[in-house]
């Protein structure tokens, strides 16, 4: 049972501190913070768009910015995957919900120069859901839920006709949500009835006919924590037509503190044959018929190894760096292209804590690696009301072969956008933009033991909208 227990926690902690990507971007990233950006492939470094979302972007976007800009917006996100497992050839479907992921930015100029701004957006989330009764890999996770909110003070300067700086500390709030359910023929009995009955030690209910994919628990953790990073940028206008710029967004050590809570399922299951020295007294004498959710009883009592209980754990949410150029092709059309980069791989040790003493702690070693990113954008004036907007970025994937898993079913992606953005008046303004992601079929498991016993595949739309008034 104390198995069941360190999985669910390693499985927690690896969601976070190791990548995934039913949404979009890098790793467990989201970078559809804005409609105006994702139409054009969230191309942004040396040009963001006008409405104030270089909060996020590239600070040094705000510099230059007049007036006041305040612009909402929502990016929805609809995933489909499966799982095909290769022995049997039989296919679990992914049950994600449609996913709103909001943003919210507010820009004031306070001198030509000077412009400062505050920003809400969502740059690491992610949602997975499997059948939890069908599903082969619900005893590592069928529902995983990431949500982190940054909300963030900016500033943004004109050094000098051709260089702007800006900067911005982030307030970070985190919460994550985990799922599981657990496999009784995989576990060991429980108290000491193995030596107690006269069997080997070490005996699990396999070993006594328990069907393999016997679900005996349901077990739900939950945790939350907050933190604070800089996100700082800057743009060099080389030449009239030509901008380079880049931003970095620090890395943050984010103290989770939660709870992990047991519910037992009812197997129904009784014992086939009798077990000990029968006639006898238990745990001497196990009788055939002996109900098995019985034996369970002790495991989520108080100070067992499933009883409900405090946990805490932290993670770093990885920094990111951006490069990139702009460059104005004519008065109507305008090319530009971004590199993304994600150090995923500096993550080395996780150590997860239980207040339950009859739950040991644990020590996870993550072997994530740095993904990079490649964004193509591009603008067209149509009209004095209309710009056309289009897309396509390529990225690779973090999470290792060895945990490609229903948590982290991550593999390298292609995405391709479009998007339009419409005057409606002299300061109402609205954005429109879809994106398609096709991700690379990958293998996976279900079965940590096992290993790679099958094919994950993913795809998704996204579809966004905004509306920007400036004053």
């Amino acid at each position: 049972m104390r198995r069941f227990a360190l999985v669910l926690l390693a499985g927690a902690a690896s969601l976070v501190a190791a990548p995934l990507h039913p949404l979009a971007g890098q790793g467990f990233g989201v970078y559809e913070h804005n409609t105006c950006a994702m139409g054009r492939g969230g191309v942004t470094a040396a040009r963001p768009c006008a409405d104030g979302s270089a909060i996020y972007f590239s600070p040094a976007g705000l510099a230059g910015l007049s007036g006041t800009h305040v612009s909402v917006g929502v990016t929805l996100i609809g995933a489909q995957g499966n799982f095909t497992d290769d022995f049997l050839a039989s296919k679990s479907d992914l049950k994600n919900p449609l996913i709103p992921v909001p943003n919210i930015y507010i820009t004031h100029a306070i001198n030509p120069k000077l412009t400062a701004g505050i920003g809400l957006y969502a740059p690491y989330g992610l949602e997975t859901k499997w059948d939890p009764n069908t599903f082969p890999g619900r005893f590592l996770g069928y529902n995983t839920v990431i949500r982190s909110i940054y909300v963030q003070p900016t500033i943004g300067y004109q050094i000098s006709p051709k260089l702007k700086f800006g900067i911005g500390v982030a307030y970070i709030h985190s919460t994550l949500k985990l799922k599981q359910r657990a496999d009784l023929s995989t576990q060991l009995l429980p108290g000491g009835l193995d030596s107690a009955a006269g069997l080997p030690l070490g005996t699990t209910f396999g070993q006594l006919g328990v069907p393999t994919g016997t679900d005996f628990a349901d077990a739900t953790l939950n945790a939350n924590g907050n933190g604070v990073a800089v996100n700082f940028g800057a743009i060099w206008q080389v030449t009239d037509k030509l901008s380079i710029g880049g931003h970095w967004l620090t890395r943050k050590q984010i103290k989770y503190e939660g709870d992990a809570t047991f519910s037992p399922v009812a197997t129904g299951l009784v014992l086939p044959v009798a077990i000990g020295a029968c006639p006898g007294a238990p745990p001497a004498c196990l009788p055939a018929g002996t109900p098995v959710d019985l034996l369970l009883g002790t495991e989520f009592a108080s100070g067992g190894p499933l009883s409900n209980g405090a946990v805490s754990t932290s993670i770093f949410m990885p920094p990111q760096a951006t490069l990139g150029f702009a460059y104005k092709v004519s008065d109507a059309w305008s090319f530009m292209a971004d590199y993304q980069y994600t150090v995923w791989g500096w993550f080395s040790d996780v150590n997860i804590d239980f207040a339950n003493p009859g739950t040991p702690d644990l020590a996870l070693h993550p072997t994530n690696k740095d993904t990079h990113g490649f964004r193509f954008g591009t603008e067209y004036q149509y009209n004095s009301k209309v710009q056309l907007r289009g897309g396509y970025l390529y990225h690779t994937a973090a999470s290792p072969a060895q945990f490609v898993t229903p948590l982290l079913p991550e593999a390298p992606r292609n995405e391709f956008t479009v998007g339009a953005g419409i005057a409606l008046s002299p300061r109402w303004h609205a954005d429109l933009a879809y994106q398609f992601i096709k991700q690379n079929d990958r293998r996976g498991t279900v079965n940590i033991a096992q290993g790679n016993t099958g094919v994950y595949q993913f795809s998704a739309h996204l579809f966004g909208a905004g509306l920007a008034i400036t004053f």
